[in-house]
């Protein structure tokens, strides 16, 4: 599950940080960058040789750590809330006044509302709906112009949407958050038709249940608000290289003909029911 977004509606606007152009031969814009599948992606690209941007509502900066000091001068974090369409083509300009192309956009922002669905307020869906749904939208059509710099059928810019289990097979507990990442599965699957001939694939990574901060609250829940389909099949509940794992190997040459899929990162927990 991607990581989680704390919506603030008085974030102080960011100064414009500027871009380092010495290592541009790969480039990519992260989204979700402050913590979980997010933030651990950014740090497998820039580990990578990558040069990435970091967008988020949170202070996105890197995690104080030996192994990344070389790779700061690879890294620049935005401010950005991208359940607000003003705010992501906003900094989207920004990023086009400093760098000519793109080579891979990762939608891995979200943010859920545990509950039955008979509880949940209309301002929790929406919010849901917002950063989910909408905000991947808005980020891969303003990143567009950028992704089709230089790409072609033959050698295309990726895009890789963080989506989830949940929808494909949703959990109680986390009924509209499964809706959310259903419509933003089909939303990837047209968008991977439609950019095709331009030179953009577009694929979706659905985690199962990762240890990142915004799950951890919830397992440890004893009320039943929770479905506690955490475990799978392989013993263990997943972790974020896991999914960088996947999402790594659709940026890699080995994919370039990979488009439209939704690729489970779950251990084998859909693949079919188990006893209880």
């Amino acid at each position: 599950m991607p990581a989680q977004i704390a919506p603030r509606a008085d974030a102080p606007a960011s100064p414009t940080p500027s871009i380092s152009h010495e290592y541009m031969s790969k480039s990519a814009i992260v989204t979700g960058a402050a913590s979980g599948i997010g933030r651990r992606a950014v740090e497998r690209l820039l580990l990578e040789g990558w040069s990435v941007i970091g967008l988020d509502l949170a202070d996105a900066a890197l995690a104080e750590r030996d192994e990344l000091a070389e790779c700061r001068a690879r890294y620049t974090s935005f401010t950005c809330d991208i359940g607000i369409g003003a705010d992501v083509h906003d900094v989207f300009q920004k990023i086009a006044a400093r760098m000519p192309k793109l080579d891979a956009l990762i939608c891995s922002a979200g943010v859920v509302r545990f509950g039955a669905l008979e509880n949940h307020e209309s301002e929790e869906l929406d919010l849901m709906f917002s950063v989910n749904v909408k905000g991947p939208w808005a980020c891969i059509r303003s990143a567009l112009p950028l992704l089709r710099n230089g790409s072609s059928p033959h050698d295309p810019a990726r895009v890789v949407v963080i989506g989830s289990i949940g929808g494909i097979r949703p959990k109680v507990g986390s009924g509209f958050y499964s809706v959310t990442k259903a419509a933003v599965h089909v939303l990837a699957s047209v968008f991977a038709v439609e950019l095709a001939p331009s030179g953009v694939t577009v694929n979706v990574v659905a985690p199962g249940t990762i240890e990142t901060p915004m799950t951890q609250g919830p397992r440890s829940r004893d009320d039943g608000s929770y479905n506690r389909s955490a475990m799978s099949p392989l013993g263990r509940i997943g972790r974020p290289d896991d999914v960088a794992d996947a999402v790594l190997y659709l940026l890699g040459d080995g994919a370039k003909y990979v488009n439209g899929v939704v690729l489970p990162v779950d251990g084998g927990s859909r693949a079919a029911f188990t006893k209880t």
